[in-house]
């Protein structure tokens, strides 16, 4: 059961927006979508539609067997449905998919096999199971005779589609069926649009790297990899991995400049609170960005900042600890990234789930708890240590979204990692 706290939401004055979604509806009308490109259908994969894909012809292109069989025209089955003894239909030829049609004699049948091209003068396809076979010949009983109907097991010209009709539209992401789809359709060359480019820095005097010496006062950079591993996900965006930064305030302005003149969104994280020496908020005004948020009423978290870059480039400022920057990249950051890419479906939940044996806590924050999959529609919490608790994390799925106050099994949205 689903509860809520009374007296628990958020105070209205301490943010600007009340919601994590209702921050990303105010950034997104602002971000412009990228220029988009001819390219091979085999690059095409994980990128986006920039226009509708229409058929070149129908589909089928013309009558074609739906199964293995033989084809007849239905009034030479009237003898066999009648219960006279006939004389068995005589088989007079073969019909190999790929060929140009041929026509059927009168009298006779023609072995056919899936997707072959129905004969001329046939209108039924009769099923190996229901004759009886002979080398140059078939017979039917008077029951299977009578059940075969004009156009049985025949796959009419254009009932899939007609030529000129849309296939596929726009924002489309090129999946294997969309891909398929566009081969079967004569599309070589599809429009997509570009790649997203996406600057990473990661901020921090402790931050060091994989291949260092490390000593206790130090943490190796787990944020740099957790974002590359959920944007390589996607085929539509193109990651860029800039040189970690000190938190020195000239430095960081310097990489994410840098940034700037390469990329068309951009991600910094750690130093995007409200310390002495947390100065990526310094280094994004200086771009001249438009801040949209900075702070929203969720955990983790909470200290996130948006910001659009001329023209219409998003940048965004995510808090140090690995599960807040897991959590703000998935919630807000790709659903940013994915109007940029051009897809025209929102990137929001995967989807519903329920919690097993859920716990009774709540605060009044949007709560954003990982955890880990059961079976389909049900999960149950994974409770890392801290935001910091990179091996509790590891253990999760992706997190539900708990409105403040809230508590129970749901069902809450649910976002998976992997998008």
């Amino acid at each position: 059961m689903t509860s809520v706290t009374p007296g628990s939401a958020t105070p209205a004055a301490e943010f600007a927006y009340q919601s994590p979604q209702q921050a990303l509806d105010a950034l997104l009308p602002r971000i412009r979508r990228l220029q988009m490109e001819r390219i091979p259908l085999a690059e095409a994969p994980g990128r986006v539609l920039g226009e509708a894909v229409v058929a070149d012809r129908d589909s089928p292109a013309l009558d074609v067997s739906a199964m293995d069989g033989y084809a007849v025209r239905l009034a030479d089955l009237a003898p066999f449905v009648t219960g006279a003894p006939p004389a068995p239909m005589p088989v007079v030829g073969e019909v190999h998919i790929g060929l140009e049609p041929q026509a059927l004699p009168a009298g006779a049948a023609l072995r056919i096999v899936t997707g072959a091209a129905i004969p001329m003068g046939a209108d039924a396809v009769i099923k190996r199971e229901l004759v009886t076979e002979r080398e140059r010949s078939i017979s039917l009983t008077p029951v299977a005779a009578s059940s075969i109907r004009m156009w049985e097991s025949i796959r009419r010209r254009g009932e899939n589609v007609r030529a000129g009709e849309m296939i596929i539209p726009a924002g489309r992401e090129v999946t294997a069926p969309v891909a398929a789809a566009l081969a079967a359709f004569g599309c070589a060359r599809p429009l997509v649009y570009r790649q997203v480019k996406v600057g990473i820095l990661t901020t921090g005097d402790e931050i060091s790297d994989l291949r260092d010496q490390i000593t206790p006062w130090q943490i190796r950079d787990s944020n740099g990899p957790a974002l590359e591993a959920m944007l390589f996900a996607h085929g539509w965006i193109d990651p860029l991995v800039g040189p970690r930064a000190r938190d020195d305030r000239d430095g960081i302005a310097r990489a994410t400049a840098e940034l700037a003149v390469h990329c068309d969104a951009i991600i910094l994280t750690g130093g995007v609170s409200m310390g002495a020496r947390d100065y990526v908020p310094a280094a994004v005004q200086s771009l001249a960005a438009h801040v949209i948020f900075h702070r929203l009423p969720q955990r983790p978290g909470k200290p996130i900042l948006g910001a659009v870059l001329a023209p219409g480039r998003p940048v965004f400022g995510l808090p140090g600890n690995p599960l807040s920057v897991m959590v703000t990249a998935r919630r807000i950051v790709l659903p940013a990234l994915a109007v940029q890419a051009g897809l025209s479906a929102p990137l929001g939940p995967t989807g519903f789930i329920r919690l097993r044996k859920p716990d009774s806590g709540t605060i009044a924050l949007w709560w954003h708890r990982p955890v880990r999959l059961l079976e389909p529609g049900v999960g149950e919490l994974v409770a890392p240590a801290s935001s910091g608790d990179v091996a509790g994390a590891a253990a999760s799925d992706g997190f539900v979204e708990v409105p403040p106050g809230a508590s129970g099994e749901g069902p809450w949205p649910f976002y998976s990692w992997t998008g």
